[in-house]
């Protein structure tokens, strides 16, 4: 059987130079993170809150998004959505979110939505948003929560990328 390689794989062995150059990020890199805050009030009731949590330059690659949301209520019937400013689903589709131990977990590209205790839905990370290079408005990462009740609490985020 003949031995595969992936793109970057064949242009280093074809020398990594000319047309095999491998552009700055993808290998040999060491990955940053934006770790933010947010805290909840009554302005994620009801209608769709934005949150603008982390602003990467231009041509970096996301490699992975952590979300950590711990609120004094639970919430049983809000959507989360994490995309960037050019599309507000580029890493996750909006996704309803049974939040009922007062915390939730969204890993990137883990896919899981976790409270304390046990997994309360699964998610599909959109694959086209994981190691997109950021240029213009996709640089600026977002989480949506839509139809939220709980008006407390503290949003964590670590966006990483290279």
């Amino acid at each position: 059987m003949a031995q595969k390689y992936a793109a970057n794989v064949t242009k280093y062995n074809a020398g990594g130079s000319g047309d095999n150059y491998i552009e700055d990020g993808y290998i040999k890199t060491v990955e940053k993170i934006w770790l933010d805050n947010y805290t909840l009030t009554s302005n994620v009731t009801a209608t769709t809150a934005t949150i603008d949590i982390a602003i990467i330059p231009d041509n970096k690659k996301i490699t992975g998004i952590d979300v950590l949301i711990q609120t004094s209520a639970s919430q049983t019937n809000g959507t989360v959505a994490i995309g960037n400013a050019g599309d507000s689903e580029a890493f996750m589709a909006e996704t309803v979110v049974t939040h009922n131990t007062t915390m939730s977990v969204i890993s990137i590209p883990g896919g899981s939505v976790i409270g304390s205790a046990v997994a309360s839905a699964q998610v599909e990370p959109k694959m086209g948003g994981f190691q997109l290079v950021t240029d213009g408005t996709t640089g600026t990462i977002q989480l949506t929560l839509d139809a939220w009740t709980a008006t407390t609490g503290t949003i964590k985020t670590k966006v990483r990328y290279t």
